[in-house]
């Protein structure tokens, strides 16, 4: 995800993200290689073997994909199955460190998503609430 450059209206505490728009094509090969490393995970197989189960040629579109694994591993396993952070790391192989750091980043582009969203629907709130 990169950060837009700030703007007027961007505050410097709240970076937007720029989520990348697939083609039909795109697409395609997103799907299949999340189904790829899917089964070589169930397979009992680490994050990095199953990002080697799966020859992406655009290497762009290929990290984009392993980093949106990781996030969806993370989500399904620590949010949805309650399992630790350091349980979903050792599980993959990878160091928690990594685990940590991406659980924050997808904190907080849910936060800044839903802050866009409010925004686009509410508008600008300029008054400050007691709560």
């Amino acid at each position: 995800m990169k950060k837009k450059p700030k703007t007027k209206k961007n505050k410097p505490d709240m970076p937007e993200f720029d989520f990348k728009e697939f083609t039909p094509e795109e697409g395609k090969i997103y799907e299949d290689a999340v189904n790829t490393y899917r089964e070589a995970i169930v397979a009992g197989k680490t994050l990095k073997q199953a990002y080697d189960s799966a020859t992406i040629a655009d290497k762009e579109l290929e990290a984009v994909i392993q980093a949106d694994f990781l996030k969806i591993l993370i989500a399904e396993r620590h949010f949805a199955q309650g399992q630790a952070l350091d349980d979903v790391a050792r599980a993959l192989s990878v160091p928690l460190d990594l685990v940590k750091d991406v659980y924050r980043r997808m904190v907080q582009e849910v936060g800044i998503t839903a802050a866009s969203q409010f925004g686009s629907e509410f508008g600008d709130i300029t008054s400050k609430t007691s709560d």
